[in-house]
């Protein structure tokens, strides 16, 4: 089965709206998916991998600049559709990324990755990511709502 990794269109939203739903994200409608294609800013931000008409991954990249460093690369909500992990779709699409950033004349390009994804971890480390910074992400509940991620907590 032949990969292609290519832009994203605006008739991708439906499927880039299923994978953002398969990991449990909030970008999962259609409407907010939509800015993406159409920002001024960055338009078509979105990179996809098609296989045999199904869009099988996704990744928002957006070029942004800092001051110490100049253009950069900032990847969001990357996700590989469950059946297609581990099989290279990311690694692919991780090179479309880097290539792309580099046409820009970035300087470097940065991530975000949960604790609780190991398998995330590994392919970043095998693609010459590091560690730069860890945060933690703080919520403050407002009213009775219950606010837990149902991600498990790790002592730092």
């Amino acid at each position: 089965m032949e990969l292609t990794i290519r832009p994203g269109r605006l008739s991708d939203i439906d499927a880039e709206a299923r994978l953002n739903r398969d990991v449990g994200w909030c970008f999962d409608e259609r409407h907010t998916l939509a800015e993406y294609h159409d920002d001024a800013y960055e338009p078509s931000s979105v990179i996809v991998a098609e296989q045999d008409g199904e869009i099988v991954g996704k990744l928002e990249l957006f070029i942004g600049w800092k001051s110490n460093h100049g253009r950069f690369g900032l990847i969001r909500r990357f996700v590989i559709a469950p059946g297609k992990r581990g099989q290279g779709v990311g690694k692919q699409m991780l090179d479309a990324a880097l290539a792309h950033a580099t046409e820009q004349a970035c300087a470097f390009v940065e991530l975000s990755v949960d604790v609780t994804n190991p398998f995330a971890h590994a392919l970043y480390a095998r693609e010459g990511f590091v560690e730069d910074r860890v945060e933690v992400l703080m919520r403050r509940p407002l009213g009775t709502y219950a606010v837990s991620s149902e991600y498990p907590r790790e002592a730092p």
